[in-house]
C-alpha cells in the first residue's frame, strides 16, 4: 500500500558508529532522489555533534553548506525588529553599558553566519558580560513575529534559515521543533515525509509537550 509508510526501529549501543550508519543511506538517499531527510535529535548539542558527522561525509565546506541545513525554533535566533527596538530605547541615553552591548552584538550580526544565539559563531562570554536582557533577549521568545510585515523580513535570519533547510538535502532539526510544526499543519504538504530519530526514546515527551500546547 503506496498510503503506508515505511518504518525502521533500530537499536545500537554507544560507539558502534550508527549516526554514521544512518546518515550514509540518507545522504545517498537525498542525493538519488532529488529530495531531503530531516535528521530529528533531542538537544542542540546533538545537533551540534551530528552537524560534525556530516563533515566526514562533505568535507568540503561550501558543499556542506549547500547540502547541509541546521534548523531550530525561532527563539534561538537573534531578532533583527527585537535589535532595532533596543537601539531605539531610552535607556540607550541613560546607560553607556546597554550601548556597549548593542554596539558588540551589533558587530556580531555583522559577521555571523546564521543568526543563531546559541550557535558556534555567538561568543559564549557576552550573556555573562552583557547580561541576558542584551544578549539572549533580543530573540523572538513570545511568539510576536510579524512575518513579512516586518520590515526586515528579507533579512530575517529566521527566514534564511527556513530558506535553506528548504534547498538542503540534509536538515538537522529537533524533535520539539518537528512535533511543533506537526501539531500547526499537519497536513502541510511542504512538511518533509523522510525523518530519522535519533534518540527516538524522547521523541513521546515531545510530542506530547506540542501537540497538547
Amino acid at each position: 500500500n503506496e498510503e503506508t509508510p515505511n518504518l525502521v526501529l533500530a537499536e545500537a549501543g554507544t560507539g558502534v558508529g550508527k549516526t554514521l550508519g544512518y546518515l550514509a543511506p540518507a545522504t545517498l538517499w537525498a542525493e538519488k532522489n532529488l529530495g531531503s531527510v530531516w535528521v530529528s535529535t533531542y538537544t542542540r548539542n546533538l545537533q551540534r555533534q551530528i552537524e560534525g558527522e556530516l563533515s566526514r561525509l562533505y568535507p568540503l565546506p561550501e558543499i556542506k553548506e549547500r547540502k547541509v541545513a541546521v534548523r531550530k525554533g525561532r527563539e534561538n535566533y537573534l531578532c533583527l525588529l527585537n535589535f532595532e527596538d533596543a537601539t531605539a530605547s531610552p535607556a540607550l541615553a541613560n546607560n553607556p553599558r546597554v550601548g556597549v552591548a548593542l554596539g558588540l552584538i551589533a558587530r556580531w550580526i555583522a559577521v555571523t553566519r546564521d543568526g543563531d544565539l546559541s550557535g558556534s559563531d555567538f561568543p559564549g562570554w557576552l550573556p555573562s558580560l552583557l547580561g541576558w536582557n542584551s544578549t539572549q533577549g533580543l530573540a523572538d521568545r513570545r511568539g510576536e513575529c510579524i512575518y513579512s510585515a516586518c520590515p526586515h523580513y528579507r533579512k530575517c535570519f529566521v527566514e534564511k534559515n527556513i530558506r535553506q533547510a528548504k534547498r538542503a538535502d540534509i536538515v538537522i532539526a529537533n524533535h520539539a521543533l518537528v512535533m511543533h510544526q506537526t501539531a500547526l499543519a499537519p497536513d502541510d504538504a511542504d512538511l518533509p515525509n523522510r525523518y530519522i530519530f535519533d534518540e527516538g526514546h524522547h521523541l513521546f515527551e515531545s510530542a506530547d509537550s506540542a501537540f497538547s500546547l
